[in-house]
């Protein structure tokens, strides 16, 4: 539900999946519900910009730092980095995306190493300190490359705008 509404941009959805995300109410509470459990009750705390609720999900999704999961289709270094820039912790969301890089690199999961990198160059532009202009043109370099090869057309438009504006 909140993926729907992320794309959908229509809140509607968020009282469902805060509805669902209720421990007491499921039926099932193994390791996986949790964990989908947490994933939600994060992408709420993201969508909402809800510090509390991201400081708690921060801490409930660190035991699955090094993990990937289909179910999300990302590594879970991305819902951590999402948290991180909620609480407007941007050094630690870039300690989290250098662990992504890793992650994404030693696997071969080139299409989220490529999002990844957009994204890295998004945080490291925002935080702006010495030296994160250029290693966000690089992030970006190596993310058009990727983008290009694999034909990623939506993600090669965003990298290409962000490059002009780091060339202006």
């Amino acid at each position: 539900m909140t993926r729907v509404t992320e794309i959908t941009g229509n809140p509607d959805h968020l009282k469902l999946a805060e509805e669902r995300s209720d421990w007491e109410q499921l039926s099932t509470r193994s390791p996986i519900a949790e964990f989908q459990r947490h994933i939600g009750l994060a992408s709420l705390a993201v969508l909402l910009k809800d510090i509390d609720q991201a400081k708690e999900q921060y801490e409930s999704l660190l035991k699955w730092e090094d993990t990937y999961c289909f179910r999300i289709g990302h590594s879970f270094h991305y819902p951590l980095v999402a948290l991180c820039r909620v609480m407007g912790n941007l050094d630690q969301a870039t300690s989290h995306f250098e662990d992504a890089l890793a992650f994404c690199r030693e696997a071969g999961y080139r299409p989220e190493l490529a999002w990844t990198c957009c994204d890295y160059a998004d945080t490291l532009l925002q935080r702006n300190e010495p030296g994160d202009r250029e290693k966000a043109m690089s992030l970006l370099d190596e993310s058009l490359a990727i983008s290009t090869q694999l034909g990623m057309r939506p993600l090669l438009e965003r990298v290409l705008s962000r490059r002009d504006i780091l060339k202006a």
